[in-house]
């Protein structure tokens, strides 16, 4: 039952990490400015960060779809959400703006920045804690595409929803 628990938090986790991949890297502009608003690098070393913010979310992305560097991923992707985490409560304190654009279209994902990286943490936490069998090759590229296919589901939803409104 623990190995069903941690799949699906690893699943759960990997589509988190890759729909701000993909948001991301559909306005790599756009992730310029939003690093450059957060006050701590300059202007020539944005194209840099926004690519190894982009690559380092992507691993992140394998990693959890595909099971591989167990204990390792958790510890890494705690580590990056710490940092955006303190990030977006610095821009919090100095601006007042309590949102960002890390999941693009994504609002409900983009309210409360600050709180769902907590949760986020929390979940890593606990599926840091799970055990889990080793997958095989097939498993592998089966949880990518399925991983691929809810976070394109995400976006539609959105997309869907957003018309409505309209």
């Amino acid at each position: 039952m623990t190995g069903l628990i941690a799949y699906v938090l690893d699943l759960t986790i990997a589509v988190l990490f890759f729909l701000p991949f993909y948001m991301k890297l559909r306005s790599f502009e756009g992730l310029k400015v939003e690093i450059y608003s957060y006050g701590v690098l300059p202007a020539s070393m944005l194209s840099l960060a926004a690519c190894v913010v982009l690559i380092t979310e992507f691993l992140l992305f394998f990693l959890f779809a595909t099971g591989l560097a167990e204990g390792w991923k958790q510890f890494a992707a705690i580590g990056l959400l710490s940092v955006f985490t303190w990030l977006t409560w610095r821009k919090k304190r100095s601006t007042g703006a309590e949102t960002c654009a890390c999941y693009g279209n994504v609002g409900f994902l983009n309210r409360f920045p600050v709180y769902r990286n907590l949760v986020l943490i929390g979940i890593l936490l606990i599926d840091a804690g799970l055990k889990r069998e080793p997958a095989d090759a097939y498993s592998m590229l089966h949880s990518l595409v399925l991983v691929m296919a809810l976070s394109f589901t995400v976006e539609l939803m959105t997309i869907r929803w957003k018309r409505k409104e309209v």
